[in-house]
């Protein structure tokens, strides 16, 4: 697969479930404090999913783009490749955040890019620098790929998802 494929999946996987872990915590915070499901939790469940459906597709698109700038990974040396990866996060974090959040009532934006940030920049530059390592020539395995696309997202869900983060 090409380095903008690759970055198109980890952008998908990004975008699906860190936001879906964000919103089950707020769900939950809500049933562990006993808020009657009568008050228009349908309505917040499907806005939620909504969203999650919107980070989703927006962190793919994203994703594609900043790969289809970075090109060949090797191209960079190692620090540079970090900065790039980070200059890459803060993008994708901003856009996608952005766009995610906008659909809670528009203001839902800035609350969007607050919790987009901090995911991308833990997320971009480990899976840049363990893409850069086992890519060649842009290129990179599937059987490689999707431990890194899988298991990046996922290390930041179980982090958010962490009993120890109240």
């Amino acid at each position: 697969m090409t380095t903008a494929e690759a970055y198109a999946w980890l952008g998908t996987f990004l975008g699906l479930f860190p936001p879906f872990a964000i919103f089950a915590r707020i769900v939950g915070g809500f049933y562990e404090r006993g808020v009657s499901t009568s008050h228009g939790f349908l309505f917040w469940c499907l806005l939620l999913l909504s969203m999650n459906a919107v980070c989703c597709y927006v962190g793919r698109r994203m994703g594609r783009a900043v790969g289809r700038k970075l090109g060949d990974p090797r191209a960079f040396s190692s620090p540079l490749m970090l900065l790039f990866s980070l200059m890459m996060a803060v993008a994708w974090g901003v856009v996608t955040g952005a766009a995610g959040g906008a659909v809670g009532f528009v203001v839902g934006a800035v609350f969007g890019v607050m919790c987009a940030l901090p995911v991308a920049l833990a997320a971009f530059p480990v899976f840049a620098l363990l893409h850069r390592a086992v890519s060649r020539d842009g290129m990179i395995e599937e059987r490689r790929l999707w431990p890194l696309a899988w298991g990046v997202p996922l290390t930041v869900t179980a982090l958010i998802l962490s009993p120890w983060i109240k």
